[in-house]
């Protein structure tokens, strides 16, 4: 199974270890990276559906009924149900594979 590296589109909104990956895609599981404390190690986040991340119940916020990033490419972009939704521009990016 093809492991991907996610990253922030601009860097600098979580400090200093922004610039390395905060989340990996995993098959059909995103999970946070030793970079990102969001969950505990080895529990995804989101789960990926129709190229649509839904929040697990992992998630700090708890599981979601309705996806939160959908995936267009190798960018990623918040939904209309994510509290932060910017539809001019993607939040993440996937930049290269572990292996």
């Amino acid at each position: 199974m093809d492991t991907k590296y996610i990253h922030q589109s601009h860097y600098g909104h979580l400090g200093e270890h922004s610039a390395q990956p905060q989340y990996m895609l995993k098959g059909d599981a995103v999970y946070a990276t030793s970079f990102n404390k969001e969950a505990p190690a080895g529990k995804p986040l989101y789960i990926v559906h129709d190229n649509k991340w839904y929040a697990t119940e992992f998630h700090p916020d708890g599981k979601t009924a309705h996806p939160l990033f959908e995936m267009r490419g190798d960018k990623i972009h918040t939904t209309t149900f994510h509290p932060s939704h910017n539809p001019s521009q993607h939040t993440l990016e996937i930049r290269g594979n572990l292996g």
